[in-house]
């Protein structure tokens, strides 16, 4: 079991092998979100707003959007699961 003391200002430590694990670095994002009276952190990528997208990468990340509106999504413990259901 993990434990961490929050510190002044509300700050905590990820212990050193979940951020491992997750591959999460120094000056990357976490979202935070409360979930079941839990902490959940889920690392986050920005993207500059300013990028130009073809319209085929329009149409692509339309779609994209609509299907996780819809729940049309999948979870995976790690990427080894993911790239097996990729494969099928």
């Amino acid at each position: 079991m993990n434990l961490i003391k929050v510190k002044e200002k509300a700050q905590v430590t990820i212990p050193k092998a979940i951020c491992k694990a997750l591959g999460i670095k120094k000056g990357d994002y976490l979202e935070v979100k409360i979930e079941r009276n839990k902490i959940v952190f889920t690392p986050k990528v920005l993207v500059d707003k300013n990028v130009e997208l073809s319209n085929e990468g329009k149409k692509m990340l339309n779609e994209a959007l609509e299907d996780l509106k819809k729940g049309k999504v999948k979870k995976f413990d790690n990427v080894e699961k993911m790239i097996e259901d990729l494969k099928d």
